[in-house]
């Protein structure tokens, strides 16, 4: 049982590097309370690459 928790540690801090919600369902989110949002392109330090991000306003 010991050696089954640090594996599933590294598992769960893991997981929150993937964003299971699309553009979409973040544009919805905003909607629904009535926030303004806007799209811009954020830089992911891991890859060097672009990325578009929701913002609520």
């Amino acid at each position: 049982m010991k050696k089954y928790l640090p594996i599933a540690s590294i598992v769960f801090l893991f997981s929150a590097c993937f964003d299971s919600d699309s553009l979409e369902k973040d544009k919805e989110i905003c909607k629904k309370d009535n926030k303004t949002f806007y799209i811009t392109e954020t830089l992911n330090y891991r890859t060097g690459k672009f990325e578009p991000k929701v913002i609520c306003k």
